[in-house]
């Protein structure tokens, strides 16, 4: 195999080779740069651009050969290849983790091992090499940990094979170590030996595996930016909750989770009270003011868990899970109060709103999403025809079993307070 792969090598001209790199690694960096442009919060992009760019630079440093000073083709190439790798796996936590170097030993250690390397480099000490294969080597590690790490889906794929790659790059640098220290008990001054088949294939085999991890950059970039526009599709324009396309997903999934498990779950239906009066006495800009502030003040009085969507000009709806019907009309009523002391200051005026609220619960028993929407909706405008500013259960909600004392609504809401005049029931028709 060897002799094989020496045979295809030797006609090779490694120059044009390196030059077919140099040209994808400037294509891949323009792409990466423009995605990193057009949406400024992908850093990971960013640190991917950099990572690319720097790696074009020590090629081209390296294709230059004898042109230069041997120190830029040697020493500095080198430096900026353990640069390269420092910020591909910077890029590479930013994707998986979003949180921010907190600790300095990785920064230290990189810094540590290039200064060595000059040192070794300009005193002609041996073995310079392998503290640059050590540093590589250490760097796709700790990129190999962060892929095996990840839990995201979108992310699974692209981090089982971009870990593959890097275990394959340290293999091959490994096995350059091995060629490298031959040839340093040769020689002192022992320089890296084109002619070596062996190295030369190695050198072929991390080139093709560098540019299988720059599609793996542009994989991980086009992935988040999916989500991102994907979320943004789901997000209420003007208030930043769910709208109802993205509400029907999460209903979806909660619904046969509690189905599932046995778990309740519970919905409230909100419709800010009198909002057109709003719209005509102050204009449209305080009326979205209004939306705004209301979404805000609610969000700030929620779970992570619970779910907060606007279904209408002026009508959201709360998703309430793990919630019985009686902890999720404390939860409403102590929302309905502070929504009622709020006052929004807007040019010259302060704005005040009331709420009416609709609850019920998902029934154990031959529900679905539409029945619990339409008595949800019902309940809410019970409350409206009840005189507004209050919240109401429906009547379906209250013959539910409870389960053990749960301290759901008191640790979420220790100031609520139901009021037994805004308490009602919505009664079931009959014929």
């Amino acid at each position: 195999m060897p002799e094989q792969l020496a045979r295809i090598a030797r006609p090779m001209d490694l120059n044009t080779a390196y030059v077919f790199f140099c040209i994808s690694l400037a294509l891949y960096a323009l792409v990466l740069t423009f995605m990193a442009w057009a949406d400024r919060r992908l850093i990971g992009a960013r640190w991917f651009a950099y990572a690319v760019t720097l790696d074009l630079v020590k090629d081209l440093l390296q294709l230059m050969g004898g042109r230069i000073p041997v120190i830029f083709n040697g020493l500095v190439a080198n430096e900026i290849s353990m640069a390269s790798y420092f910020a591909m796996y910077m890029g590479f936590r930013w994707f998986i983790r979003r949180e921010p170097l907190l600790n300095r030993i990785r920064p230290a250690v990189l810094l540590t091992g290039m200064a060595l390397y000059a040192v070794m480099y300009l005193a002609h000490i041996p073995y310079g090499f392998h503290v640059v294969a050590l540093v590589v080597m250490w760097l796709c590690g700790a990129s190999i940990r962060l892929m095996l790490q990840q839990k995201e889906e979108r992310f699974f794929v692209p981090g089982r094979i971009t870990a593959v790659l890097l275990f394959m790059q340290m293999l091959l640098l490994f096995y350059r170590s091995i060629i490298a220290v031959e040839g340093y008990r040769l020689s002192r001054d022992w320089h890296t030996p084109i002619g070596d088949h062996r190295w030369t294939n190695a050198l072929l085999l991390l080139v093709l595996t560098a540019n299988c991890l720059l599609l793996m950059f542009l994989w991980f970039a086009a992935a988040e930016m999916y989500s991102t526009v994907e979320a943004s599709a789901g997000m209420d324009a003007l208030t930043g909750c769910l709208n109802r396309r993205s509400l029907m997903k999460v209903a979806a999934h909660e619904m046969a989770r509690s189905q599932r498990t046995g778990m309740p779950l519970s919905i409230v239906a909100i419709d800010i009270d009198h909002f057109k009066l709003v719209n005509d006495t102050y204009g449209h800009g305080a009326g979205d003011s209004l939306l705004c502030a209301l979404v805000n003040l609610l969000k700030e009085h929620l779970r992570p868990a619970d779910v907060l969507a606007r279904t209408g000009g002026e009508e959201f709806l709360l998703l309430l899970p793990d919630c019985e019907a009686a902890d999720a009309v404390t939860i409403a009523e102590h929302l309905r109060l502070i929504i009622h002391q709020l006052r929004l200051p807007y040019e010259d005026s302060l704005i005040s709103a009331t709420v009416s609220m609709g609850v019920t619960q998902r029934l154990p028993k031959n529900d679905s999403w539409t029945a619990m929407l339409n008595r949800a909706d019902r309940a809410m405008y019970a409350a409206k025809r009840a005189g507004r500013n209050r919240v109401i259960l429906d009547e379906l909600a209250t013959n539910l079993p409870h389960r053990a004392a749960s301290a759901r609504a008191t640790d979420a809401m220790p100031q609520a307070v139901v009021n037994g005049s805004s308490l009602r029931l919505v009664r079931r028709q009959r014929s």
